[in-house]
């Protein structure tokens, strides 16, 4: 009884279809935030340099006051962000050396357990970093740079990027349960060879 909403939910072309989609938007929000995050540091800490530069030669010119902080969040933004899409990608490291030596099934739980413990912590991470974010929204601290913006919308990234990589977590421990035994370590090796081959 308890065994057939999951079966039905595994089976539902519906259900399935609407988690792909889901699966799609989330990762290319992630893809999207870590590459431009990085590529928009990098411009502005370029052209900071450059201003700094000219600016022994024209002091009336300076630099760029707020540069340093916004591409300091940028990369904030990017490595989390990031990090939230290797758990889909399974890139994250991992010794599946240890695992070969197991039978099956204690192979399979020592995976799902890595992946209970990795949600279990994820999901403490994105309740702490949502518990900073509404701290730093009461108390009204802004941008040491950028004076008229809050600091907590800067730290929005952390539990974004941490509440995808929760429910990516989850995705892993959904997709090992329905999983064969004997076909865990190897999944496990292929995915890894795979996405360090194939980008996307």
């Amino acid at each position: 009884m308890i065994q057939k909403p999951f079966l039905y939910a595994h089976k539902s072309p519906g259900i399935n279809r609407f988690f792909a989609v889901l699966d799609t938007i989330i990762a290319g929000i992630n893809k999207n935030v870590a590459v431009w995050g990085m590529a928009i540091g990098i411009v502005i800490t370029a052209v900071n340099v450059c201003m700094r530069y000219i600016a022994g030669f024209f002091p009336e010119i300076g630099s760029l006051t707020w540069a340093e902080e916004v591409a300091r969040y940028c990369f904030l933004w990017s490595a989390f962000f990031g990090a939230a899409y290797g758990f889909r990608k399974g890139v994250h490291i991992s010794v599946t050396m240890l695992l070969e030596k197991f039978s099956p099934s204690w192979a399979k739980a020592c995976v799902l357990g890595t992946h209970i413990l990795n949600s279990i912590f994820l999901g403490f991470m994105f309740y702490a970093s949502l518990m900073v974010c509404v701290l730093n929204y009461e108390i009204g601290y802004m941008s040491e740079a950028l004076h008229n913006v809050p600091l907590w919308v800067f730290l929005l990234c952390l539990p974004i990027a941490f509440f995808g990589a929760t429910y990516r977590s989850i995705e892993k421990i959904y997709e090992v349960s329905w999983m064969d035994a004997d076909k865990v370590v190897r999944n496990a090796e292929e995915e890894m060879i795979h996405d360090s081959v194939i980008k996307d």
